[in-house]
């Protein structure tokens, strides 16, 4: 088996099942099979899928979040590549075949990690495909700019080369040896949602692999286009949660990033985007955040 598809679905069946109707219409010339991991989705997934022979399919009793889930199916796999692919996307111009080529005849010469490839939004423009690793003095300078309207250094995808090396790729497609994610043992069970791809690839860099963007191949998130958009309040604090656990395992200087962040949670009382009452819930669980996983700044994995 050449590639394993692991797909994670929570309550999004419509959007799964297009997702998993572009794979089987778009990829050729490739042996795969589509591992779809259910997290207790209550909208009438488990029924619509579980008989489904061209999936295999897997289902959580409770919510284990993206990381957690994609272990799990990773666990099942039996491809030598794993390509975690997230539910709101379309594949198109048999992306995975290209993509999994230009693994194969670069992986030694370019040490390739995670390969992702050019995300384009539902009008096809060019979306969010990867970015740098974030630190705490980047963090700032993101706060500062969505404060005083500076310019946020992003990552441009540059549709005049081949590839491109990133620092890390997105979450939506990551393409890698499945040798290389047990190696790392995938996904830390810390992090419920976000920041867990980002926390997978600084320890795979960590062992001198290279992140790329791979732009002659294109995948469709539909999520894209409101990447920059404003969040829902309860989601900003799940990010924020998550974000506070990266930098906790990942940089040493950690407690003068709390000392800073509570600086900010001052200006975060006046983000005009929520309500004060929102700001003051984002701002409690933010400074609850902090500290509250012990086992965070001592674990490996």
């Amino acid at each position: 088996m050449q590639v394993s598809i692991i797909i994670v679905n929570y309550n999004t069946k419509d959007i799964t099942e297009n997702c998993i109707a572009s794979i089987i219409s778009q990829t050729k010339d490739v042996e795969y099979e589509i591992i779809l991991v259910d997290n207790a989705s209550a909208d009438g997934s488990k029924e619509y899928f579980e008989n489904r022979k061209e999936i295999c399919y897997i289902y959580s009793n409770e919510n284990l979040g993206f990381g957690r889930a994609n272990n799990w199916g990773a666990e099942k796999a039996k491809g030598e590549l794993l390509f975690l692919l997230n539910s709101d996307t379309i594949l198109i111009e048999n992306s995975i075949k290209k993509m999994c080529d230009f693994f194969y005849e670069n992986e030694n010469k370019l040490k390739i990690g995670v390969l992702g490839c050019k995300l384009i939004d539902a009008k096809h423009e060019v979306a969010h495909s990867g970015g740098y690793f974030p630190t705490p003095f980047s963090e700032y300078l993101l706060m500062f700019s969505s404060y005083f309207k500076f310019k946020n250094a992003e990552f441009i995808i540059d549709e005049n080369k081949e590839y491109q090396m990133i620092e890390k790729v997105t979450g939506a497609d990551m393409l890698l040896r499945k040798t290389l994610f047990d190696s790392v043992s995938g996904f830390s069970p810390l992090f419920f949602m976000y920041f867990e791809e980002t926390d997978m690839q600084k320890r795979i860099s960590k062992l001198k692999y290279k992140n790329y963007i791979y732009n002659n191949s294109s995948i469709i998130h539909l999520e894209g286009a409101s990447f920059n958009k404003v969040i829902a309040n309860s989601k900003r604090v799940i990010v924020q949660r998550s974000k506070n656990l990266y930098f906790r395992r990942n940089f040493s200087s950690y407690i003068l990033y709390v000392i800073v962040d509570m600086f900010f949670n001052l200006l975060r009382l006046f983000n005009s985007n929520y309500t004060r009452h929102e700001n003051m819930i984002f701002i409690k669980e933010n400074i609850k955040s902090y500290f509250s996983n012990k086992r965070a700044a001592n674990s490996k994995y």
